[in-house]
């Protein structure tokens, strides 16, 4: 969820809102006529390959804590190398969906993204956003901030709850990219250059083994569908057998699959 958050206020609006995977609390100043989806060309561009030329946005925890019984993570976002004399549309993408303007947004001169610049000569105080989020196991937060010309943008994203091991130099990673986990993706770091190995995975009663290669900075990634025809939920198991480090995961998918930490 994203809110703006002010002192002695912050309990009472994460108790409000937890109820909703994102909600939004904006002055009306906020109202926004651009929408993110128009400033790209279509969704696949929404990744750090199509920041402007230079630009990072980096993704900081500011505060964790237990809420209700779920975690609830707050983050803020610091931008380098884009005009801070622009406005912005701070835009979100949870998997699966069109991306979504929530925000006008400005830089100020440390590089957070803010709501309002500080301007003391008319008694103007500074309005950090900050992006208070719930999320499952390997669930990105998306975020990007585009100027209202199209002509800078950047993006940038975090998974709160990480599904990842590690072994060696080699470490294995999975992220859920559709709804209860309809599609994950598969990441693999650490292997030798263009290596080949093996990777064996199986979903319900269905699975099998074979090889890949991996790429010239010794990562691999893949696209998986596990749910099986018939079944309304299971798990997926991913093996990878290389020849520096043996690395397995295992998601669930299906009904009763996605839960929040």
């Amino acid at each position: 969820m994203i809110v703006h958050s002010h002192e002695g206020a912050y309990d009472r609006l994460l108790y409000s809102f937890l109820a909703m995977r994102i909600a939004i609390t904006l002055f009306a100043c906020c109202a926004l006529s651009l929408a993110c989806s128009a400033q790209t060309k279509d969704k696949t561009e929404w990744s750090e390959q199509y920041n402007s030329p230079g630009a990072t946005m980096v993704v900081k925890e500011t505060d964790r804590a237990r809420v209700n019984g779920q975690t609830v993570v707050k983050y803020h976002l610091f931008v380098s190398n884009l005009p801070k004399d622009s406005e912005y549309a701070l835009c979100w993408k949870l998997p699966g969906t069109e991306p979504q303007t929530v925000a006008s947004a400005f830089i100020n001169k440390d590089g957070l993204v803010v709501n309002v610049l500080a301007d003391p000569a008319n008694n103007v105080a500074e309005d950090p956003i900050d992006l208070i989020v719930v999320a499952g196991r390997g669930e990105p937060k998306e975020f990007a901030l585009i100027s209202n010309d199209g002509k800078f943008r950047v993006f940038a994203e975090v998974v709160p709850f990480p599904i990842s091991k590690s072994n060696g130099p080699c470490t294995i990673s999975a992220k859920m990219m559709g709804q209860d986990y309809f599609l994950v993706l598969i990441v693999v770091t650490g292997l030798q250059s263009k290596e080949e190995f093996q990777i064996k995975q199986r979903s319900g009663n269905e699975g099998g083994t074979s090889k890949a290669t991996a790429t010239e900075n010794g990562s691999y990634r893949t696209n998986i569908f596990p749910f099986v025809k018939g079944e309304p939920s299971g798990k997926l198991q991913f093996a990878v057998t290389a020849k520096t480090c043996n690395l397995d995961i295992e998601v669930p998918w299906g009904r009763g699959s996605y839960q929040i930490q």
